[in-house]
Order: structure tokens, then C-alpha cells, then sequence
């Protein structure tokens, strides 16, 4: 190969686009011809040159660093934006798709329905094995077809949440002349089938200072007194040095068990109200059972009764007794779990049975009233072991006008 040749193919070589035969006879021309080989060697530093020339053109024109640090923490503030528009989207998405599956799990059924048979066991539990204490009257069903938040029951109130959770806030309160005092606040806690409760005191704690006696009865059959030691002088002291400005509850045992009628008949002509009938079972005098035969019978201690909230119908007020220890016997599962005793003690259905076939029989009540009022109580000779409740100041009649401010 000559120059003229080698000349003729060198920019081809130079981008390699030559054949094999004709790199070979390049190569053999540039090692014989010192002339092409410089001037190859020039066409080469050119090249690298222009190259450098280009970069350094394109670096003059490309964004500074500030500004490119600015794009790319705008980039990766739009990246997280995005993501936690979704993620919160989602978590909306989800939380109403909850809510909707939780109110429908737990209102479905109406009467049937898990939270109304729930908040109602807790209620009637409340008011059967505490002496004069009642949750706040609820919503009945019909309930409304979704909860989406808190609603309020009176005092009450319930939250359904997602997630196949509800929660019911109870208030407990006692009768004390013609006031409610504050007991505590309950909190029932539902996650599917599983109850949780939290009892909170007012002033950390429930002093049980009522409690009932139930009358023995002899080899004939007859109920005799009760033969236990008890403070009754104490008692009826103590309503003798307390003010006549003052009202007061007392829990009082009966030497032989009444009916209903029987037991309004004998306190007609006192000035007091009934709270509270302590009703037999067939549990109260069984010595081998969860207490010993002539034992105090307390709150969660034995003792079973219910509120005289139907005073002028008092009918009405045994066939809700009635129908409400057959609603614990159906929800006996419930009733064990909200139950704030020993379980074992519960004995539902054998409570039940027997007032189903014997019939209500009380043997004491709560009373409440002026104080003076319930020292008169000491004249009945069936009266035995008076328990002296809380004491409040006057408030034994009904004012014209009330109100209350927050």
C-alpha cells in the first residue's frame, strides 16, 4: 500500500470500519512510512482534543450544584408525598371499610345483636348483685344502622371502632334520699367475642356497707331469726345522733321472707322510698355452697335481688326480674365474663329454675329517706340487722327548679 492509498482509507480506519486485510496492509504501510505515521499520530491528539473541547463545552452549560441539589430534594420530597397520600388514602380506605364491618358485626340483630346483649348483662348484672346500684337507663333497639363514632346513651356511652372493636363507658350510681350518687365508671371492652372490663372507683374504691342476713329456718320449716353477731345498737345510735337535716340509706333484713305486696304493706306508712328487694333464690341459706349458713350476704357476696324503679307497678317490676334472669341464663357466657365475683357463685340456672317455679320472696330490702324517718324502722319486730349506708345532707323533696352548670 501507498500513501496515496493509506490516505484514501484513514478516516475509516480511524473510526474502524476497514477490513481485516486492509487493517493489515494499514499497519505494514504506517511501520515502512514514517510520514503516515506521524501524521496518524497528530489525527489521533486532534481527535482526543476535540473530544475534551466537547466536555468541557457541555460542563459550561449544565446546572450548577446548588440548583441541582434544590431538584433533586423537590424529587425526593414529591416521592414521599405521593407515597404518604397513598398510604393515608389507604389507611381511610381501610378505617371506613372497618368501621362499616364493625357496626354491622356488632348492631346486627337489634335485640340480638352482640352489643346490646352485652351492655344489657352488664346492666342487669349491676343492678342484681349490687345492693342499690343501677347503671343509667340505655338506648333501646331499634339501634341506628352504623355507629361512626361515640354515641351517647344518658350517661353512657358506646364507641364502636374498626377492626371489630366497641367500647361501652357505664356509670354506676346509688339512690341516697332523692339523689343518684356516683359510684363508678365502667368500661366494657368487646373485641369479637372476647370482654374486657375496667372498674374504675369513685374514691378508688366500693365500700360495701350494705349487707343482708337470710332468716334459718327450724326443723318445722319456719324462718327463724338469724342468730349472728351483728352492730344493729350500733346502728340505730348512730341515726339517733345524726341531724334531722340529713338523708341516708340502710339495708335491712327481714325475720321471715315477704312477697312484694307484703313488703310494700309493711313500710306503707313510713316516710321512706324501697330501692332495693333482696330476693331468695334457693342459694342464700345453703351452708355447703359459696358461703356459710347465717353469713352477711354483700355486693358480689351472695346476695341477688333488683331495683324497685317500677314503684307503682309493681307487677311490672317482677315480670322484669323474671325476664331478665331468663335473659342471663340465655347470655350465661357473658354474664361469667362480666361478672365482677367468683364465676362458681353466679349459679344462674339454679337461681332461675327456682324463681320461674317458687316466685319472688324477698328477705330485706335498701331503703332510703330521712334519717329520723329510718330510726322508726327499729319499732318493727321484723326487722334485724340494720346496715347503715351513705349519709347525705337534706335532700328529701323535690324542688321547683334545677339545674346544673359546667
Amino acid at each position: 500500500m501507498n500513501c496515496d492509498e493509506y490516505k484514501q482509507i484513514k478516516a475509516r480506519y480511524l473510526q474502524g470500519k476497514v477490513s481485516m486485510e486492509e487493517e493489515q496492509a494499514i499497519e505494514s504501510h504506517l511501520e515502512a512510512c514514517i510520514v503516515c505515521h506521524q501524521i496518524l499520530d497528530e489525527d489521533i491528539l486532534n481527535t482526543e482534543s476535540s473530544i475534551k473541547d466537547k466536555l468541557s463545552q457541555q460542563m459550561d452549560y449544565s446546572i450548577d450544584e446548588h440548583k441541582q441539589a434544590r431538584i433533586l430534594r423537590w424529587a425526593k420530597y414529591k416521592n414521599r408525598f405521593s407515597l404518604t397520600l397513598f398510604l393515608l388514602s389507604l389507611f381511610l380506605v381501610l378505617t371506613i371499610a372497618g368501621m362499616l364491618s364493625s357496626s354491622y358485626y356488632f348492631n346486627r340483630g337489634d335485640e340480638n345483636s352482640r352489643l346490646y346483649r352485652v351492655q344489657k348483662t352488664a346492666a342487669t348484672l349491676i343492678e342484681f348483685t349490687f345492693p342499690n346500684v343501677s347503671i343509667q337507663p340505655t338506648m333501646s333497639p331499634p339501634f341506628p344502622p352504623w355507629y361512626f363514632s361515640s354515641a351517647s346513651w344518658g350517661q353512657n356511652s358506646v364507641e364502636i371502632k374498626p377492626y371489630f372493636t366497641a367500647q361501652g363507658n357505664y356509670v354506676l350510681q346509688k339512690t341516697v334520699g332523692k339523689e343518684s350518687i356516683l359510684v363508678a365508671n365502667l368500661q366494657v371492652k368487646q373485641f369479637f367475642n372476647h370482654i374486657n372490663t375496667d372498674w374504675n372507683w369513685q374514691d378508688g374504691s366500693y365500700r360495701k356497707y350494705l349487707y343482708f342476713v337470710y332468716p334459718i329456718q327450724n326443723s318445722t320449716g319456719i324462718d327463724q331469726p338469724t342468730q349472728v353477731s351483728s352492730p344493729s345498737e350500733q346502728v340505730w345510735k348512730t341515726l339517733t345522733i345524726l341531724p334531722e337535716g340529713t338523708v341516708a340509706e340502710m339495708a335491712v333484713s327481714f325475720g321471715t321472707t315477704y312477697s312484694i305486696d307484703e313488703t310494700k304493706e309493711l313500710f306503707k306508712d313510713y316516710d321512706l322510698d324501697i330501692c332495693w328487694y333482696a330476693v331468695y333464690t334457693g342459694l342464700e341459706d345453703s351452708g355447703d355452697f359459696f358461703y356459710k349458713e347465717g353469713d352477711p350476704l354483700s355486693a358480689f357476696g351472695g346476695v341477688w335481688g333488683f331495683s324497685d324503679f317500677n314503684q307503682d307497678h309493681e307487677l311490672n317490676g317482677q315480670k322484669h326480674f323474671l325476664d331478665s334472669m331468663q335473659f342471663l341464663v340465655e347470655n350465661k357466657e357473658t354474664a361469667e365474663k362480666l361478672y365482677r365475683g367468683n364465676r362458681a357463685n353466679l349459679q344462674l340456672d339454679k337461681r332461675n329454675d327456682y324463681v320461674q317455679k317458687n316466685g319472688i320472696k324477698v328477705y330485706g330490702i335498701v331503703v332510703t329517706g330521712p334519717t329520723k324517718e329510718l330510726l322508726k324502722l327499729r319499732e318493727l319486730p321484723t326487722i334485724q340487722h340494720p346496715a347503715l349506708g351513705d349519709v347525705a345532707l337534706w335532700n328529701w323533696f323535690n324542688r321547683s327548679f334545677r339545674g346544673q352548670m359546667y
